[in-house]
């Protein structure tokens, strides 16, 4: 990677170091337990300071969850903010006490009805980071057993196993509609973890 302003040359290069912007203060608009939406003053560099919007969102962790066949669980469920409807990995937010890979485990049993085992980090990245500070952290997991309808039961309308190239299908035949979900598979799909 090179400045534009340079010509390419063989080999990995040096990342400059980024400019950072100066914070000077914040503004709270509204304050929930779900979600902050604040006026951030900044001063980019060598630019006038100027006020910017920013959500204020918990962490959540998603989960790739895998049988022995190498099949991945998805949802069906549809989303009303987007008005969008399509398959998605099992998410949600991270309780004050617990680890993700605690918060994974729970998620996992509250919205498809499976235990989990070997639940370990894959990465985590900011969801949308030019607004939100919401970081979500990915978890491969291996289904254990089966415990029984999810007590979410509401939030899908079915739960499906999925072989992996019926999964890249769906990602390319725009039937994963969240950039959660579509980053976490493509992920699992590329490092070879399903």
């Amino acid at each position: 990677m090179s400045d534009i302003s340079q010509e390419a040359k063989p080999g990995r290069a040096e990342l400059p170091s980024a400019r950072r912007w100066e914070v000077l203060g914040r503004r709270p608009l509204y304050e929930s337990k779900w979600v902050n939406l604040a006026l951030v003053k900044v001063a980019p560099p060598g630019r006038e300071p100027y006020e910017h919007h920013v959500t204020e969102v918990p962490d959540a962790v998603g989960v790739v969850l895998c049988n022995a066949a190498h099949q991945v669980l998805l949802l069906h469920r549809h989303r009303f903010i987007t008005d969008t409807a399509g398959y998605e990995i099992p998410a949600g937010g991270i309780d004050d006490s617990e680890s993700v890979e605690q918060a994974a485990a729970r998620e996992v049993l509250e919205e498809v009805g499976w235990t989990v085992r070997d639940a370990a980090p894959m990465f985590s990245c900011n969801v949308s980071d030019g607004v939100s500070d919401q970081r979500f952290h990915f978890v491969l997991a291996q289904a254990d057993r089966y415990a029984g309808p999810p007590v979410d039961e509401h939030e899908s309308t079915s739960r499906v196993w999925v072989d992996p190239a019926d999964v890249e299908k769906l990602i390319k035949d725009g039937e994963v509609p969240g950039a959660l979900s579509t980053v976490a598979l493509l992920y699992a799909l590329h490092f070879q973890h399903v």
